[in-house]
């Protein structure tokens, strides 16, 4: 067995491990760090496939900013409460069957083939001495510059609005 595949079954390891980690911790604090260890494996795995812009992306987006928003998030109400923030299973049957509903539907769309279908057909040319991240930012700012300054658009007003939302007065 190549080294590719002994990470790739030590990270998948750590995928599964921490996202059945996350289900089964009381406190909230110790789900948000499993949540962490569950993205920093897929990212992980990203990278073991040769996706490097996804991996990227993905530590950007969850790591830097879902996991730490949740974070920050959990220590603010904890600092307003002084109480120690317990996760409740209530809704543990509603959870399940949400979750295997959309299983089913991503595993039928993977079967029919559809799955991909509405992403444009731009070749990405998969060069061993090149990183992919060359060419995705040559797309990005040549034939999808629209795409790309509607997104800086839109997370410049998101931010805007969270800005206003901290800074109102009481």
């Amino acid at each position: 067995m190549e080294y590719i595949k002994i990470l790739q079954i030590i990270f998948g390891s750590i995928v599964i491990v921490s996202a059945i980690s996350i289900w089964y911790q009381k406190e909230v604090v110790k789900s948000a760090f499993s949540f962490l260890a569950t993205m920093l494996g897929v990212a992980a795995l990203f990278v073991l496939e040769g996706a490097d812009f996804v991996a990227a992306t993905h530590l950007a987006i969850y790591v830097g900013g879902v996991v730490v928003l949740l974070l920050f998030g959990i220590m603010f109400v904890h600092k307003m409460s002084d109480d120690k923030i317990i996760s409740d299973k209530q809704y543990k049957l509603s959870g399940i069957s949400l979750s295997l509903l959309f299983i089913l539907l991503i595993s039928s769309w993977i079967l029919r083939g559809n799955l991909i279908g509405f992403i444009p057909t731009k070749e990405i040319s998969s060069n061993a001495d090149t990183s992919t991240l060359d060419e995705i930012a040559r797309l990005f700012l040549t034939d999808y510059i629209i795409f790309f300054e509607l997104g800086g658009i839109l997370l410049t007003i998101a931010l805007l609005g969270v800005a206003v939302l901290v800074g109102k007065e009481k």
